[in-house]
């Protein structure tokens, strides 16, 4: 058994003393990946509750204000944020009930809606995402700026290999 106190390394030994055939190898990254992920989410999720909102939630505002004066469609936010439609009408829905977001219907189209901010939903993005960038900053800081370029590369292979 590994004397690391690392999860992910203590999870190996133990399938490595029950399947010692098993390559544990991938599990090597993929399960720090997922704790890396809870950890993130651990560290900024209280910077957009406390306006009130999850981070998904604040990310579909995000991707309306980064369009500026192109609006978005219902489809093109569940793009931009990678989630489905159900959860994206859900995050609408809640979002325009609470004043941040608009949806005012297509010209050409009635059956497609555009999607802008209301002023209070662009306050709020410009008022959150400095917050957010120090809480990602300060999680980020326990790696050199090397080890955080190496990795965000490394990430990124990741990413455009499996069509993200």
């Amino acid at each position: 058994m590994s004397t690391s106190d690392d999860p992910v390394d203590v999870a190996r030994a133990e399938w490595a003393a029950l399947h010692p055939d098993l390559d544990t190898t991938p599990m090597a990254l993929t399960g720090r990946l997922r704790l890396v992920a809870a950890a993130l989410a651990r560290a900024t999720e209280p910077v957009v509750r406390a306006e009130g909102l999850t981070r998904p939630e604040f990310d579909v505002l995000s991707a309306v204000r980064r369009a500026g004066r192109t609006p978005l469609t219902p489809t093109g936010i569940a793009a931009a944020t990678l989630a489905s439609g159900a959860a994206t009408t859900k995050r609408l829905d809640h979002l325009t009930s609470v004043g941040h977001l608009q949806r005012t219907p297509d010209e050409r189209d009635g059956r497609v809606s555009r999607l802008s901010l209301t002023p209070s939903g662009t306050a709020l993005v410009d008022r959150v995402l400095p917050l957010l960038l120090a809480a990602e900053r300060a999680f980020a800081d326990s790696l050199t700026p090397d080890q955080q370029t190496a990795t965000s590369e490394a990430l990124s292979v990741l990413l455009a290999e499996h069509g993200v």
